[in-house]
């Protein structure tokens, strides 16, 4: 939106307040930030946005509310003199002495309508200048950071490196924002960030609220804790999406490269998106690299994902080995890009828990997952998990197609000390040890209420629902009939699985059968049955 001097002029009797109520972007490429969660099933096609891949063929499905209103927050500032200014003009790599208006309040934000604006919060709040710290910001027009595309359509690097202006993240390694940033549903473009140091995006290190914000057109490229919205975040982040490329070492994602709140307090990432390419080493996901002590809710990966250790579509390493208090909640989560790494590989988490499984290292609670894109990894790989420890999984789906070797599964290449209940994978599991349509390993659980149609082939302890099961307690375990196979590699103590036809499990009654978190409807999952909260 471009604000003009004569134009304010014309309507200063009605502007007594500093308040901007700006549209979506108008961008094709762009897609209206959601105020509630994204829902999918068998029926969506991929969307084809910047920076976003394929999902091998897979298909989810979006409710209406996928594509709801941008949040927008209304604010008033006591003086609205100062609000003018080339709002949208790209950036000439300088500095403004001052926002364009407003008192810093919840009721007169600081109103941001230039990239120079804009570098002037980070100036702010990386000299640690007190006046600010505290303070509510908020976008009052789309940013454009470089002139010129920065990213082709597959994430490359185009723009020139050497005479793009670079950013400098909001916040660093030793100062963090705490203020409350609003997007007001404004796109930031064209924002360049090439460096070996640490904490990189828009917002290195965020410790206080951003929401509201569109990034696109974007390239970013760092050490440690690197992301297109915030480096590291110990505060909130919700209502985002990133279409940026991000690469870097560790703690590699779009949204957030690391999530973990100060103990008690969760920190927490809701309803984001990531379409952007991101890749890395290790802890690499479309969402966050590595959270422990937060909170996960409504966020959707479609983007390309490939690392080596800990890589996953959402968040790749959730909770942490070493701090048995702090754990990961976690709610309708969904992957559809596909995911590409070594060890700890899975649409949802790369792993979940500790890496040594015990009650102290706990997952947390996850609940309305759902995997479509296609994932490959060597060790401890599968559609919603590759390592799951000490939490509870319930309502979680897979629909793509699993390539691994040791441990890989549709739901979770090795489960322990866990409760799994309502679980499905209809996508092909292939492996070489350990591999199973449903968990690849199960150590001493309870798992309940699962069905796996998907084919399921490997070289030992191979079964149609579980690879090896150990001293689990389990029910209501159904699988496709597949000739002789069988429905366990080795059944080491704990339940059996009951085999059903295809028109069997297609069915009203299958559904009903497999309890109140399941719905049949023909036109969903090839027919059999989905979650419902996949059809919200």
């Amino acid at each position: 939106m471009r604000y003009s001097l004569l134009g304010i002029l014309g309507f200063a009797v009605m502007l007594v307040a500093c308040t901007h109520t700006v549209s979506a972007p108008k961008d094709d490429e762009s897609s209206e930030i959601s105020s509630s969660s994204k829902k999918v099933s068998s029926s969506e096609s991929k969307e084809s946005e910047k920076g976003s891949s394929s999902s091998s063929g897979k298909q989810a499905k979006s409710s209406s509310s996928d594509k709801t209103e941008t949040k927008k927050s209304s604010s008033s500032a006591s003086d609205n003199s100062d609000c003018v200014g080339e709002s949208g003009e790209p950036w000439d790599g300088t500095t403004a002495k001052d926002f364009a208006c407003g008192a810093g309040t919840k009721l007169s934000p600081y109103i941001i309508l230039t990239a120079e604006q804009l570098a002037h919060l980070s100036f702010v709040v990386n000299s640690s200048d007190k006046a600010y710290q505290g303070k509510y910001f908020k976008l009052g027009a789309d940013i454009k950071l470089n002139k010129g595309d920065v990213i082709d359509d597959k994430g490359a690097l185009v723009g020139d490196s050497t005479k793009l202006h670079k950013w400098t993240p909001i916040g660093n390694s030793s100062v963090g924002f705490d203020g409350n940033f609003d997007g007001d549903g404004h796109t930031v473009r064209g924002m360049f960030i090439n460096t070996t140091s640490t904490h990189n995006g828009l917002f290195g290190n965020n410790q206080g609220q951003v929401l509201n914000l569109f990034l696109k057109d974007s390239w970013v490229s760092g050490g440690k804790n690197t992301a297109g919205i915030a480096g590291n975040s110990g505060g909130s982040i919700a209502a985002v999406q990133n279409f940026a490329s991000v690469t870097g070492t560790e703690n590699i994602g779009g949204i957030a490269g690391q999530s973990n709140g100060p103990y008690p307090q969760k920190a927490s990432i809701r309803d984001c998106h990531n379409y952007g390419a991101i890749k890395g080493k290790n802890y690499i996901a479309g969402i966050v690299g590595l959270t422990y002590n937060a909170t996960l809710d409504s966020c959707k990966n479609y983007g390309y994902i490939e690392g080596e250790k800990y890589v996953a579509g959402v968040a790749g390493k959730g909770a942490y080995s070493y701090v048995s208090s702090y754990t990961i909640n976690s709610d309708e989560l969904v992957n559809i890009g596909d995911v590409i790494g070594k060890i700890y590989v899975g649409g949802v988490f790369g792993s979940c828990g500790g890496d040594y499984c015990s009650g102290s290292y706990k997952c947390g609670v996850t609940t309305n997952l759902l995997n479509v894109g296609k994932i490959v990894g060597e060790e401890r790989t599968a559609g919603i998990a590759g390592h799951y420890c000490a939490g509870t999984l319930k309502s979680a789906g897979n629909q793509g197609v699993i390539e691994g070797k040791k441990y890989t599964a549709g739901i979770a290449g090795y489960l322990s000390l866990s409760t799994t209940s309502s679980i499905y994978n209809v996508g092909t599991v292939v492996g070489s040890m350990y591999v199973g349509g449903i968990i690849g390993d199960n150590e001493e659980g309870v798992t309940s209420s699962a069905y796996s149609t998907g084919k399921v082939d490997g070289d030992s302890l191979v079964g149609l629902m579980i690879g090896y099961n150990y001293n689990t307690t389990m029910a209501d375990y159904y699988y496709l009939e597949q000739g002789e196979q069988e429905p366990f590699g080795l059944n080491n103590g704990g339940g059996v699985a009951t085999p059903k036809t295809a028109d069997e499990m297609k069915s009203d009654d299958f559904a009903a059968l497999l309890g109140d978190e399941f719905a049949y409807d023909s036109e969903l999952n090839d027919g059999y049955p989905v979650l419902k909260w996949e059809m919200e």
